[in-house]
């Protein structure tokens, strides 16, 4: 069982109310972070920031003495919205590297970046309960689900058909 992956997707899915959905593969121990952006990015603006994020995360990896396994960034325009995906192994992604992650896309993004809610204060007990809930589900299969709607976090274990 990878608890740090598990881990990471909590908190992701609960620190950060401008990210859209957040997936978590536990077989592949993928994870994949969604951000919604209110406007169409141009293929320039895109190809800066991918270029910036690498050299950022780069950076931040040989600071750590580690490397990332899988590391892409997609974008997907639709009619006056633009999705931007992370995908990165869990196994050598840190709290670190979510938090540079999140900067960047702020900083570049920032007039248009949709946030559906408010960050949570003292979650930790919550965090912990709903960690070991996770566990014990994901003994049987795991790959995990989480979305934001109206401000609510929502998580679902696809095997199962809920949490």
């Amino acid at each position: 069982m990878n608890e740090t992956g598990l881990e990471i997707f909590l908190n992701v899915s609960v620190n950060f109310p401008e990210i859209n959905i957040v997936k978590y593969d536990y077989h592949s121990d993928l994870l994949i972070i969604e951000v919604a952006l209110g406007r169409e990015i141009d293929g320039k603006q895109e190809e800066k920031f991918i270029t910036r994020s690498r050299e950022c995360v780069q950076l931040l990896h040989n600071l750590n003495e580690s490397q990332a396994e899988v590391f892409e960034i997609k974008f997907k325009r639709l009619t006056g919205l633009t999705f931007l995906r992370y995908y990165r192994d869990a196994k050598s992604l840190n709290e670190s590297e979510i938090n540079l992650l999140m900067s960047l896309i702020n900083e570049e993004f920032y007039d248009c970046l949709l946030n559906e809610g408010k960050i949570l204060s003292g979650c930790d007990s919550f965090k912990k309960q709903v960690k070991h809930d996770l566990l014990q589900q994901l003994n049987n299969g795991g790959y995990l689900f989480a979305y934001r709607d109206h401000g609510r976090l929502c998580m679902f274990n696809r095997n199962t058909g809920g949490l």
